[in-house]
């Protein structure tokens, strides 16, 4: 798909200044920018289109230590009356405006969803908050934690009431417990507090997309990649974790089965796995920041997977 060439330079900008590869086209389109080589990150599992660098194979970029001291994708504070910053467009050059809301694990997604943005002109705003799921669940943590949540998660819904140039929430949350009622499930609870977060939004939102929760490494991943990247061994498969541990049930996916067509589910989990096994090197990127985190670098590299995605979502808006 043509881009212009303000986009195509403003995403090399970014992807190169994090070590990725990734397009602000479809994969197929442009596999690699810059010096990154072909197959890095994430299009090393691309299941449309196959692509594998035998040359990638010992190399982690970042090492883990470079990984923690790597800020997230650039985002511009804003004055408003939540913690909001600015990415993806300028508001006077963009088709639409999207909200990236949730927790962490809605954080550590800005850089795949920055692809996205450059993409198809989208203004970003972001206001996420650790361990605060976008939910009207009550959270269950200690306190003043917990308020804190409650008050955040009001507070959005208000904000968002305020913005209608607000068409599209992105959200992906860690999943955690949350107040059950009697005689309901912790798990029904969770499902719950999703739905009613989604229906708190004002209609000015037309969609919501849900990004499924990641695979979870093991607390000690991260050292298992650095003793294997100083033997030179594969880290992705000598550190590989097995599915059915790493993958968990995601009530949010659950929730937005429910909530259809308004709410909408992009699954990218092929990128993390395969039926066996999950790794925390792929095609040369380290995956993950500690053990439920995306760097940004493969986030990044996800971006045109992410875009691919979302087009496919498009496609049924009216």
């Amino acid at each position: 798909m043509a881009k212009t060439s303000r986009q195509i330079v403003m995403l090399g900008v970014l992807l190169l200044a994090c070590f990725c590869v990734g397009a602000p086209a479809e994969p197929s389109a442009i596999p690699n920018i810059g010096s990154s080589p072909p197959c890095f990150g994430a299009a090393a599992r691309d299941p449309t289109h196959p692509c594998n660098n035998p040359r990638l194979r010992l190399t982690v970029q970042p090492t883990p230590s470079q990984a923690q001291i790597t800020p997230n994708t650039p985002c511009t504070p804003i004055k408003a009356t939540i913690n909001v910053c600015t990415f993806g467009v300028p508001a006077a050059q963009a088709a639409s405006t999207i909200a990236l809301i949730g927790d962490s694990h809605t954080w550590h997604w800005r850089g795949a969803v920055e692809v996205v943005a450059q993409a198809l002109d989208w203004q970003g705003l972001s206001s996420t908050r650790s361990s605060c799921p976008f939910t009207q669940g009550m959270t269950i943590l200690p306190e003043p934690k917990r308020a804190g949540c409650t008050k955040w998660n009001r507070d959005v819904l208000r904000w968002v009431g305020q913005h209608p140039e607000i068409s599209t929430v992105v959200t992906s949350d860690h999943p955690g417990p949350v107040v059950a009622s009697r005689g309901q499930s912790p798990l029904a609870a969770q499902v719950a507090g999703y739905l009613a977060a989604w229906n708190a939004l004002p209609p000015t939102v037309k969609h919501v997309i849900v990004i499924r929760d990641i695979p979870y490494m093991h607390e000690g991943t991260l050292a298992c990649v650095e003793r294997a990247r100083v033997k030179r061994e594969d880290a992705g498969l000598a550190c590989a974790v097995p599915r059915s541990s790493a993958l968990h049930r995601d009530p949010a996916v659950m929730a937005a089965e429910r909530a259809a067509p308004r709410v909408q589910v992009v699954d990218l989990t092929n990128f993390f796995c395969d039926s066996r096994l999950c790794y925390p090197v792929v095609g040369g990127a380290l995956v993950y920041l500690d053990y439920d985190h995306l760097t940004r670098v493969f986030a990044t590299t996800l971006g045109p997977f992410l875009l691919r995605e979302v087009r496919k979502l498009m496609a049924s808006w009216h």
